[in-house]
Parts: structure tokens; C-alpha cells; sequence
């Protein structure tokens, strides 16, 4: 096809916004339009060669090549009568670097050609800014520890990040469906179940439906089966159509396999602290049972009216240092309630004055070699409290051992008793460093010591053990002190009852404490059973022995006790079931059932309270501490323990 210049007009060119540019057979420039007029200042080389004005501009191929003016389309056209097509050519004009696509064809028999350049600068800057933009999503995807697809309409991938690939195994786009491509690699539901195709996420997202969360199992082409987590989400055009799915896919093996471990090591702890606590239950019952005897029967000789004071003085060190034997195996079994806060107080009625002074008597040898003054004032009259005689012992060595610390040679503690309106108030003062303000509200706190405190050592657990056995027993502590060096004084009020002070025997022609009552002791082991029945005859009571579960629950139907000690492991059916069956028997119902087990730990108090029993004790017991259990009538652990309906 051939074009004649004189068959278009001038004015038509011009207004084309291309710059066009045409030439006779002989190569000289014959006319430029308006556009081109501008761009190229054109007008001087009108009848001149056109290599004029293309040596003015050179050329840039793609490539950055300058192109020599015999290349340009224009010449092209001219020297070989071809139809140069969409050359790609950038020019240094005056107003900036432009790019133009550039067509030239050759005239008619007028032997010229004719070109058209067409500004692509916008659309390749564009192009290369969405290629740029598409790049460094491309390098994100990639980056994100998920794969990422996206799935056209017709169910075929489109896109998959570096990671997905990875999954798919490549190439990844291949012309597969995703539902072809599930098939492949296997993908089932977490049962193990083959995931229909309209039931995968990619053709739920495709319905519009957004998928989180789901789960499904793949398998890897290397690595075998993988736990992975889908999210879908359906892309949408800006009338709602849905167009395409985005899928992520998160492999989450590594994760259930660590739940799993740490589900495993979980159960591995568990068994772990169930068996320490079956042993620890096996412990005490082993070496609670052989003490009940022993402690027993000093009770019943302490109580004889015929022994010299020899007899009287050796069976009370003995029954001192049993019950100080009885005091180091419950400290350390109870080591695990202390570790989870589950203290209990054993509780029994004591003499006040005794413990503070016994507490304050073991810190004198160390005062006199630090020479500080230890006075001890104590009131004239017995001052009887119910408590935990050994925590009480504890709270005042504790505040001693304190006071000890910190006061320097030459200082004085003093160690004062006062009972008032059924309070008591110990006081432990001193003369030594004092307390600065700023650490007086920290010193209860665990592990938190002042400066001076940090110099002395120890853990700083000391003072918060008083607050706590404090508390335990209904009282309260507080310190007061002027400041640094001028000493410190604590103050303990503790609730007092009055119950009887324990004593060592019974008055001659004293009323006896059980007169009347029949009791009922359930006991396999037989110097147990003894000494129980014996101590509970020689207060009065009525007492009928059993030495196994089902004689126990014959004997309790015949007689109706008042009260029955039932020991927990016995030889047929234990202590539990006997419970159950008294509790079961209308005529039983206002039987009193006290648990006496070398058992002690907390559930085994939850599991004889659900039996029916009333209270639980621990062996080794005194007749004291089971005389203020049966005169309570409230459910005891080692003394007192609500009864859980």
C-alpha cells in the first residue's frame, strides 16, 4: 500500500498529536507536522536531507544502543521500500528524554516514506512501575511463611508464591484445576477423609464464602503427611462478582507435633505427681500406723495414778519427743502443701506461756556469744489457747531469730507476753538497726529485703512465714520502728479460747471426759486397737472393738454407738465403703464418724468427708486432741476441717 502526501491534506496532519515527518525519493525532508515541529524543531531542515535532523537527534535503541541515522525506520523505508513497524526509539529532545514507537512506510511512485512516532514514554513508565510494583509483591509473597494462591474462576491456578510452589511442586501453574491438583497430593480432612472438590476452600471462597481456620492433612511430595491451616477468601469486581480466590495455606506440623510433646510431658507430670502423692500417702500411713501404739500408750501410763516421778518424768520426755517425731514427719510430707499453699494448722489446746518460752530459751546460748541482753516476761497465770502449739513456737523463733540478727553486741531483745479480753499480744523488741520507712511496707513480702537485711543474708521468707501462720490462726502482725538504729518492735495478736489445759493424768475421783458414751473403734492393727480402746475406757467411755470393716458395720448395727473411729485401710472393705454403709442405715444417722488413717493428704480428707465421715485425723492422736474433736462437732483434718454436703 502506497500513500500519495498531496492525497492528505496538511491541516488533518497537523492535527494529529503524533509528530509525523515526510520525505521525497531523494531523502530530503519535505514536511513536518505541528507535533513534529515542536518536538523535533523540524522547520529548519525542511528541503535538507533528513539525516540532518536525525544526526541532530540521535536514537536510543532499547537497549540504550545509539542506532547511526541509516538504521532509523525512516531510511529503512527509503533505501528498501519497507513498512517499518513499532521500532522502539528514544530521543534527547529539548523538553526531556521521550519514547517513541516509530512506523515508516514507503510512498507511492513519489518514491518518498512517511513516519509516525507515538509517544509511549507514559505507558512504559507505567509499565514499568506496575512491573517494578508487581516485583516487589512478588518478593513479599515470598517472603511470607504461608503459600498463597490464587484461583481463577474456572478453578485453575493463577498464581502461587515461592512457598507455594514449593508445595505444589513445580512448575506450580501448569494447566491442573486445584481440585486436580488436591487429588494429587492427597489432601484429605483431618480424619484422614478425601475432601470432595466442592467442599475444599478455594471452591467455597469461590461461592462467596470466607473460609478461617479450616484444617486439612497434605501430602508433601518430600516430607510426608503435613498438618496444614486454610484461610479463603473470595476477590470480588466492583458489582460483587466474585472473579478469583485467594487461598493461604499454613503448614502446621511442627506446632501440633510440639502440643503434642507438650501434651505428652504434661501427662508424664501428671502420673508423675500421682504417683509422688501415692507414695507420699504410703509414707505417712507407714509412718504414722507404728507411732499411734507408742504415743498411745504413754498417754494411757501418763495418766496412771500409781508411777513414781522417775517414771512420770522419763514417759513425759518420751511422749515430748514422740510428738516432736510426729511434727518432723508431718513437715515433710506436708512439703508439697507448702510448695502450693495448702498449709493446715494442727491444732490442740496448749499453755501459751510454754511455747514462748521454750522459743525464746533455744536463742539464749547464741545471745549470750553475741553478748545482747534476752529477757523474757511472761504472765503469772496459765494463758490456755487452741492453735497450732509448734506454728505458734515458730512465729516467736522466727521474730527472735530476727530481733538476733540485727541487733549488734550490747543490745538488748525483750520478749513480752500480755493477755487481755481473750487476746493475746506477744511483743519482740529490740535496741537494734531499726527499720528505714521506705522499707517498712516491703518486709512482709517474700524475698524482698532492705539493704541492711541484704547485708545479714538469708532468703527473706522468715518474717512473711509470721504473717502467714498469723493469719492462719485469726490474728495479725505489725512493726513499728523510729527509724535506722533505733530498733524495731513486733507485735503478734493471736485469738485466744479457753478450753482446759492439757494435763498430764487425770485428778483422783476426777469426772471422766467420755462417761456415757459408747464408742466404736474400727482397727485391723491390733496394738492400735488396744491402746485406743484403753485410752478411751480410761476416760469413762463404753468402748467395743472390731478388727475388720464388716465386723465393724455388724457390731455398729447391734450396739449404736455414739461415736466410731474407723481406721481407713482396712483388710476386707476399707474405711470408705464402711461409712457408706453406716450412713446408708436410718437407725445410724446420728452416729458420729471420726476417720483415724496414717492417710493425711488432701484428698484423702475430700474422699473420707464424700464417704460420710465427719472428721478425718491423722495418726499418731491424744485423747485430748480427740476429746476436743468430739466436744466441737464441727469435721477436723488433724483438728478442724469443714465438712464438704
Amino acid at each position: 500500500m502506497t500513500v500519495d502526501p498531496t492525497a492528505v491534506p496538511g491541516a488533518v496532519l497537523d492535527a494529529l498529536v503524533e509528530p509525523v515527518l515526510m520525505t521525497d525519493a531523494g531523502g530530503r525532508l519535505t514536511f513536518a507536522n505541528a507535533t513534529a515541529l515542536r518536538a523535533f524543531g523540524a522547520g529548519p531542515f525542511l528541503g535538507r536531507p533528513v539525516d540532518a535532523l536525525l544526526a541532530r537527534f540521535p536514537a536510543r535503541a532499547p537497549d540504550g544502543t545509539e542506532q547511526p541515522p541509516a538504521l532509523h525506520p525512516i531510511a529503512r523505508a527509503l533505501a528498501y521500500r519497507q513498512v517499518i513497524i513499532g521500532a522502539e526509539h528514544t530521543y534527547e529532545l529539548p523538553y526531556g528524554t521521550v519514547t517513541y514507537l516509530v512506523n515508516a512506510v514507503p510512498l507511492g511512485d513519489a518514491g518518498g516514506a512517511v513516519a509516525v512516532f507515538h509517544d509511549v514514554t507514559e505507558a512504559l513508565r507505567l509499565e514499568r512501575e506496575g512491573t517494578e510494583h508487581a516485583a516487589r509483591l512478588q518478593a513479599l509473597v515470598d517472603l511470607v511463611n504461608e503459600s498463597i494462591y490464587i484461583v481463577g474462576r474456572d478453578g485453575r491456578l493463577l498464581f502461587a508464591n515461592a512457598l507455594g510452589r514449593e508445595h505444589m511442586g513445580d512448575p506450580a501453574l501448569e494447566p491442573l484445576t486445584a481440585a486436580d491438583r488436591a487429588r494429587a497430593l492427597g489432601i484429605t480432612d483431618v480424619e484422614g477423609r478425601p475432601l470432595a472438590p466442592a467442599e475444599m476452600a478455594f471452591a467455597r471462597a469461590l461461592r462467596g464464602e470466607t473460609v478461617v481456620g479450616a484444617r486439612i492433612l497434605m501430602r508433601h511430595p518430600s516430607r510426608g503427611m503435613r498438618h496444614i491451616h486454610v484461610n479463603a477468601h473470595p476477590l470480588r469486581r466492583p458489582n460483587g462478582a466474585v472473579y478469583a480466590a485467594v487461598v493461604s495455606w499454613k503448614d502446621i506440623t511442627d506446632e501440633q507435633r510440639a502440643l503434642a510433646a507438650v501434651e505428652t510431658a504434661r501427662r508424664a507430670a501428671e502420673d508423675a505427681s500421682r504417683l509422688k502423692d501415692e507414695f507420699i500417702a504410703a509414707l505417712s500411713h507407714e509412718l504414722r500406723t507404728p507411732l499411734q501404739p507408742i504415743l498411745g500408750w504413754t498417754e494411757v501410763l501418763r495418766r496412771h495414778p500409781g508411777i513414781d516421778d522417775v517414771t512420770a518424768r522419763a514417759l513425759e520426755a518420751i511422749h515430748r519427743n514422740i510428738r516432736h517425731q510426729v511434727r518432723l514427719v508431718d513437715d515433710l510430707l506436708d512439703l508439697s502443701r507448702i510448695v502450693h499453699g495448702k498449709l493446715a494448722l494442727r491444732v490442740e489446746a496448749f499453755d501459751l506461756r510454754e511455747h514462748v518460752r521454750v522459743a525464746a530459751e533455744s536463742f539464749e546460748e547464741s545471745a549470750v556469744l553475741k553478748r545482747v541482753r534476752l529477757s523474757v516476761e511472761l504472765p503469772p497465770a496459765p494463758a490456755p489457747m487452741w492453735g497450732d502449739g509448734a506454728r505458734v513456737h515458730q512465729i516467736v523463733a522466727n521474730l527472735i531469730a530476727n530481733a538476733l540478727k540485727f541487733t549488734p553486741s550490747g543490745g538488748r531483745i525483750d520478749v513480752r507476753l500480755r493477755v487481755a479480753a481473750g487476746t493475746a499480744a506477744i511483743e519482740v523488741a529490740d535496741t537494734g538497726e531499726g527499720i528505714a520507712a521506705a522499707d517498712l511496707p516491703i518486709i512482709w513480702e517474700p524475698f524482698r529485703q532492705g539493704p541492711q537485711a541484704r547485708r545479714r543474708g538469708g532468703l527473706g521468707i522468715g518474717l512473711d512465714l509470721v504473717r502467714r501462720l498469723t493469719e492462719l490462726h485469726g490474728g495479725r502482725v505489725t512493726v513499728t520502728s523510729e527509724g535506722v538504729g533505733r530498733g524495731a518492735c513486733f507485735l503478734v495478736e493471736l485469738p485466744l479460747t479457753a478450753p482446759s489445759p492439757p494435763t498430764a493424768r487425770s485428778p483422783a475421783g476426777g469426772t471422766s471426759r467420755l462417761a456415757g458414751r459408747r464408742v466404736l473403734v474400727i482397727e485391723d492393727n491390733a496394738d492400735t486397737r488396744d491402746v485406743l480402746a484403753l485410752m478411751l475406757a480410761l476416760e469413762g467411755a463404753a468402748v467395743e472393738a472390731a478388727e475388720s470393716g464388716e465386723e465393724g458395720v455388724r457390731v455398729a448395727g447391734k450396739q449404736r454407738p455414739d461415736v466410731v473411729l474407723c481406721d481407713i485401710g482396712l483388710p476386707d472393705i476399707d474405711g470408705m465403703e464402711v461409712a457408706r454403709r453406716l450412713r446408708a442405715r436410718p437407725e445410724l444417722a446420728s452416729v458420729r464418724l471420726i476417720a483415724l488413717t496414717g492417710y493425711g493428704q488432701a484428698e484423702d480428707v475430700r474422699q473420707a468427708i464424700e464417704a460420710g465421715f465427719d472428721a478425718h485425723l491423722t495418726k499418731p492422736i491424744t485423747v485430748d486432741q480427740l476429746l476436743a474433736l468430739l466436744a466441737d462437732h464441727r469435721s477436723v483434718d488433724s483438728a478442724r476441717v469443714r465438712r464438704v454436703e
